[in-house]
């Protein structure tokens, strides 16, 4: 019958293709300078960029004084400066003596303060505990389970949020 005639199939004939390798490509030194053994000499940039950090770090020093020891400029802390610096002391002295994990129980906190002569109230330690929180020092952490927790009335409760039974230094 009318049958089409077969297209003959071309075989290929191209050789296969070389790897062909990547070429060295580094980043040329700025204009002027000149590669020495695969690397730029210095010209007395990195003495600048020394010197920029080390300005740098003298500005955040003086900032980070005048944030520690407030608007007026002296060297002594507040009452509650001070509570928030023991506060801190007793998280990660607590967290070193007992391996908590990170975690460590609010009510142990107040305790370490009493054992180590913070004469304040259980309101400062609460209020320190949540000006840090706010200052990203520390976090609050909620207690999973509250009827559970061994002294639920050494926690903090915040509507909303639960009973704050945990800190953890950040």
């Amino acid at each position: 019958m009318g049958s089409k005639p077969a297209k003959p199939v071309a075989k290929a004939t191209t050789a296969p293709r070389a790897r062909t390798t990547k070429p060295d490509v580094r980043p040329e030194p700025p204009s002027g300078a000149k590669r020495v053994e695969g690397r730029i000499p210095d010209d007395g940039r990195i003495a600048d960029l020394e010197a920029a950090v080390a300005a740098l770090t003298q500005r955040v020093a003086a900032l980070e004084g005048v944030r520690s020891h407030g608007a007026n400029g002296s060297g002594t802390r507040t009452g509650d400066e001070a509570i928030r610096a023991a506060v801190l002391a007793a998280v990660g002295e607590l967290d070193l003596r007992h391996r908590y994990g990170g975690l460590v129980p609010i009510p142990d906190v107040r305790a370490e303060l009493r054992r180590t002569g913070v004469a304040t109230d259980d309101a400062a330690v609460t209020a320190a505990l949540e000006a840090l929180e706010r200052a990203w020092k520390i976090d609050l952490s909620v207690a999973q389970s509250p009827t559970q927790v061994p002294d639920r009335g050494a926690g903090i409760e915040r509507p909303g949020r639960g009973l704050l039974y945990y800190v953890a230094r950040r």
